[in-house]
């Protein structure tokens, strides 16, 4: 079989079962454009080492993109496509000792009040409303702000207070309660008149045209905003995220409910299952974030964990 017929295949099989498979297939076409619509019993070690080297890529990534690419051949190998499997040379996996960073309430309130300015620029491509609550909704809920942009209308159930999140990986597909302000975040964006001239039925973030916002937008327009802010990390190269304030959203959860006296052993599994797939490596990082007094919960933490 030729490459680009595997890859098609490939890609439905997947699909056919549930998943989305947009990253994956993103790069499975890449590398089926690379070698060339030829036949899949002909491609080498070597074709696949030129792809991955193509780019600098770190060696996280590295991994990631052989591992997309060895279940792919593996695959057609089952199916008497291919006589041997190409392997690349894999990279080990490095940790970093990077931590997010966490916005204060106060520097959450200045990016809110600088919207306005922000949107008066010509390439911004959203209204004041939809960035807004854009940003309202990364905070307010933790969600990934590619989840939050995939939204359509249908996925928000204002009735119920829930949002459906559907993930590539059906297993991460779930429904979530929002909070009242969140509810009413949403009602009033839904109900606005400039939205409503799109109709329903369509991605639930639209630019001033109509269209679904993207993400380049969405980051072009936050930059915009630290720059009018100055919320900015000190003697660092990198500087505040979009998908920080889902971390600011886990590190102020946890914050409250130490106020409240309630148990962060009972809470915590609680917060992995509502922002999805958080390990408990994860909970520790979002611990140390937290103040200092936390360090007992870590202690129980890591004794819960070698047990």
């Amino acid at each position: 079989m030729k490459t680009y017929s595997c890859v098609e295949v490939y890609i439905e099989r997947k699909r056919a079962t549930g998943l989305i498979y947009r990253a994956s297939a993103k790069l499975l076409w890449r590398f089926a454009h690379f070698v060339g619509n030829v036949d899949i019993a002909s491609i080498t070690e070597h074709q696949l080492e030129q792809f991955l080297s193509r780019n600098a890529l770190s060696n996280n990534t590295w991994r990631r993109y052989v591992s997309y690419l060895s279940r792919f051949f593996v695959y057609w190998f089952a199916r008497r496509q291919l006589k041997h499997i190409p392997k690349a040379t894999q990279k080990p996996a490095t940790k970093t000792a990077f931590f997010p960073f966490v916005y204060s309430r106060s520097e959450i309130r200045r990016l809110l009040d600088a919207i306005p300015a922000c949107v008066r620029y010509r390439r911004c491509a959203m209204d004041a409303e939809t960035l807004r609550t854009i940003l309202l909704m990364v905070y307010g809920t933790g969600m990934r702000i590619g989840l939050v942009l995939g939204l359509s209308h249908s996925h928000v159930d204002l009735e119920r207070k829930t949002i459906h999140i559907q993930s590539e990986y059906p297993q991460l597909s779930r429904d979530i309660p929002i909070g009242s302000d969140v509810a009413r975040l949403l009602r009033r964006y839904m109900e606005d008149s400039r939205r409503a001239t799109f109709g329903s039925g369509r991605a639930l973030f639209l630019t001033v045209k109509g269209e679904p916002v993207r993400y380049a937008v969405v980051g072009h327009a936050f930059q915009q905003l630290r720059k009018l802010t100055g919320v900015s990390r000190l003697n660092s190269s990198y500087q505040p995220r979009i998908h920080d304030l889902r971390h600011s959203f886990a590190v102020h959860s946890i914050t409250n409910w130490r106020n409240q006296d309630l148990s962060l052993e009972k809470m915590l599994p609680m917060l992995a299952a509502y922002m999805g797939n958080v390990n408990l490596e994860g909970f520790e990082r979002y611990l140390e974030l937290a103040p200092s007094s936390f360090q007992t919960q870590i202690g129980k933490l890591e004794m819960s964990k070698s047990q």
